[in-house]
């Protein structure tokens, strides 16, 4: 009987000591976002300020007043933990570097939940598709797992996603679409244990958002449109020579403007809108040029070639705008 006793007492002991080694926890989490910010669509990064929010039913009673609750923040938050507390440790698997806490706060209330809450600010990163750039939709992403508790000791419950300051809903490039979503799922690691898989909980947040184009609009796309429209100038001059001079600048000049807007996004291995634009620039010239040559070869032969520049003055545009259609509308541009 004593025996009984003396295992019951330790297997008490080590429950208190480790309890999520025996039992999985449900953690409610909420996150709200104050602000989106500092947006780098080379690096594909973007800062988040918010708050984070966890809630869990903790058995072991000896924190628990005897009412209402109890709250603790900053240095006496880390004293509680210090002492014993058990509060588990989470962290942002899309983070870069490490996430800073503002402050921090538990709360233990008599029936044994505890709640901690702290102000978080990080660098984050996802991977972003600029094909319909300037044009294009992203999604933010925040992903969250327990650092060192499989899914059999703990697991997300229920998840919910905020938007706090009314200024996100209208940030200086972005427009947020509709509402964002918290998800629940499973996320497996190989590395932890040699040939034997972990099962992690994970909580992914995402917030999807519309680029305002009107930047790029005034600044690239009408600049490189005129340069086009420049080109077809040459269809109104007199002179192969002067034609063919005009046609090479009007080339140059969107080389240019192609080392001009490299640096607004990063190295991908597709074309985005705007690259297709440039594309569709070289493509004009360089069949103007064709024109040019084609129409002198005909005349030092003596063949008609009177209609073929007439003609030009009108097929260029409308091939103009038939492509800026494709570009824009067909491909959800706008």
């Amino acid at each position: 009987m004593i025996k009984k006793e003396i295992l019951s007492a330790i297997a008490s002991l080590v429950w208190f000591c480790s309890p999520a080694l025996y039992a999985q926890y449900v953690v409610d989490t909420s996150v709200s976002i104050n602000k989106i910010y500092g947006v780098n669509t080379v690096d594909q990064t973007y800062k988040v300020d918010g708050y984070l929010v966890t809630s869990w039913d903790e058995p072991d009673p000896t924190y628990r007043p005897a009412s209402g609750e109890r709250v603790y923040e900053n240095h006496h938050a880390d004293q509680l933990m210090n002492d014993g507390l058990w509060v588990p440790a989470f962290e942002f698997i899309n983070i870069i570097g490490q996430r800073q806490t503002a402050n921090r706060r538990v709360v233990i209330s008599a029936d044994g939940r505890v709640t901690y809450n702290e102000r978080f600010q990080g660098l984050f990163t996802t991977t972003m598709d600029f094909r319909q750039f300037p044009f294009d939709y992203q999604t933010f992403v925040l992903m969250m797992e327990p650092f060192s508790y499989e899914q059999k000791q703990l697991v997300f419950g229920t998840a919910r996603i905020n938007i706090e300051a009314l200024e996100n809903q209208a940030l200086s490039e972005w427009q947020m679409q509709g509402k964002p979503q918290a998800r629940v799922s499973r996320s497996d690691y190989a590395h932890l244990q040699s040939g034997i898989l972990s099962h992690f909980s994970r909580l992914t947040i995402s917030i999807q958002a519309l680029r305002k184009p009107d930047y790029y609009l005034w600044r690239f796309i009408l600049p490189l449109s005129l340069i086009l429209v420049a080109s077809w100038a040459v269809f109104w001059i007199e002179g192969f020579s002067e034609r063919l001079m005009t046609s090479f600048t009007m080339m140059l000049t969107v080389v240019a403007y192609t080392f001009y807007t490299s640096s607004l996004l990063p190295r991908l291995p597709y074309t985005t809108l705007i690259e297709r634009m440039v594309i569709m620039g070289y493509v004009s010239i360089f069949a103007a040029i064709i024109v040019i040559v084609f129409v002198k070869i005909r005349d030092e032969k003596g063949r008609p070639v009177e209609y073929v520049i007439p003609r030009c003055r009108v097929i260029f545009p409308a091939l103009f705008l038939i492509a800026m259609s494709v570009l824009i509308g067909v491909n959800g541009g706008l």
